[in-house]
């Protein structure tokens, strides 16, 4: 180790950490359309910085209690689509955990059969205590689109749960138990919350929070709560994404949305976003709800 003094520090660099990151036409062609034939070598690779300053914690110890956060993708999305999210709980004491499901448009693994959400979570949650030394009594998940029905049936009725960009039930209609935070926008082509009947769509012990006044420090939120974003410039399907990502995005795949609307492919509101570029402020909102909750 070199010391340093105080006068040459001016002169030293320390480099950022960033998050490898891959997107693979190939898996999203597999996802969306079935498709075969595209070269796993149409791929691209991204180191996406963080939002905030954060360090290699490779060689760190993780702390041993304290609550655990884990945070589900969404289908084609990736470990690191909550990324921005994670760090600003992290800030406040929080230990968060993304796995990168079969449905990821990164394809860093082949997609084998058995190999589900449930048993990498399960594989997940073991590793904590065997190999990380966690023992948390406090566990709470996120999820994004498809990761929120990964959060709903993911721990046990003491967990906490955030579910944006989802339906606020269960597969079969029955009121979600627990803990639970509901985050919606009407702006939402992918999952519109007219689907399941917008305000009005929520369980009736589900306290509606107002959009407005939620971030008020006086105010305690409720363990059963939703918020559902209607003003003209509320957030799309991937506004709730991390911005690096969406940017990475919108960098790689923007030449291919006219195919994509040619064959009638969804787009999961990656339309939409090149034009509200809204990551940014959606995060602004949102994140210090989760964090409050």
């Amino acid at each position: 180790k070199k010391s340093v003094s105080a006068d040459d520090t001016q002169n030293v660099i320390v480099k950022q950490p960033s998050y490898d990151y891959r997107i693979s036409v190939r898996r999203i062609g597999q996802l969306l359309a079935g498709w075969d034939f595209i070269p796993g070598l149409v791929a691209r690779d991204f180191s996406l910085a963080p939002a905030r300053s954060v360090v290699d914690g490779t060689d760190d110890h993780f702390p041993e209690s304290g609550p655990v956060i884990l945070l589900a993708h969404g289908y084609l999305g990736s470990r690191f689509d909550l990324s921005n999210l994670a760090e600003s709980l992290a800030a406040e004491g929080f230990t968060c955990l993304a796995a990168e499901y079969p449905e990821s448009l990164a394809a860093s693994y082949d997609r084998i059969e058995g190999l589900d959400r449930a048993v990498i979570n399960d594989a997940l949650l073991g590793c904590l205590e065997s190999k990380l030394n966690i023992r948390s009594k406090k566990f709470g998940i996120i999820g994004h689109s498809l990761g929120c029905g990964t959060a709903l049936r993911t721990g046990d009725g003491t967990w906490a749960r955030v579910c944006i960009a989802g339906f606020p039930r269960q597969r079969d209609g029955s009121v979600v138990p627990g803990n639970v935070l509901f985050i919606s926008s009407m702006n939402d082509g992918a999952v519109s919350p007219a689907r399941f009947g917008g305000a009005q769509g929520y369980p009736k012990d589900i306290s509606l929070l107002d959009q407005d006044s939620v971030l008020d420090s006086t105010l305690r939120l409720p363990s059963r709560a939703a918020i559902l974003y209607d003003k003209p410039d509320a957030p799309n399907h991937i506004s709730f994404l991390s911005e690096s990502v969406n940017d990475a995005m919108i960098d790689f795949l923007s030449g291919l949305l006219p195919v994509a609307k040619a064959f009638s492919i969804p787009l999961l509101d990656f339309d939409r976003y090149q034009t509200s570029r809204d990551s940014k402020k959606t995060a602004e909102m949102v994140h210090p709800l989760v964090v409050k909750y």
